[in-house]
């Protein structure tokens, strides 16, 4: 057997395995609050939704805005402003699923569960 192996099989037994406890447990199942954590999935889902919306008529205004600005420069310093502004938020908002996703995938804990959730 390899020493890697070996290793992990170590670990395992120092560390054994977690489960939540039993008040937490029950939240994530199909009953008590079961239909809450589908409510807090369909909400943060329609925010994804509205936000990517906003992202992309953000992008929109802000290309109108520098096109139409005519060589002003206070102008194209508003479009390319607004432009900023909405990249940031958008990364922030990827971010905050990478995070909620990662925090799921290391506790095994599921806040949001879905399509986009694994």
């Amino acid at each position: 057997m390899s020493k890697a192996v070996l290793l992990a099989d170590d670990i395992r037994n120092v560390f054994g395995v977690v489960q939540p406890p039993n008040e937490i447990k029950s939240l994530t199942d199909k009953g008590g609050g079961g239909g809450l954590a589908q409510f807090i999935a369909v909400v943060i889902s329609v925010i994804y939704v509205f936000a990517g919306i906003a992202f992309l008529f953000m992008v929109i205004i802000s290309a109108f805005q520098w096109i139409t600005s005519g060589g002003d420069k206070e102008a194209v310093a508003k479009a390319r402003s607004r432009l900023t502004s909405a990249i940031i938020g958008f990364v922030l908002l990827a971010l905050a699923g990478v995070i909620v996703t990662t925090f799921q995938r290391l506790t095994g804990f599921k806040i949001i569960s879905g399509p986009s959730f694994p």
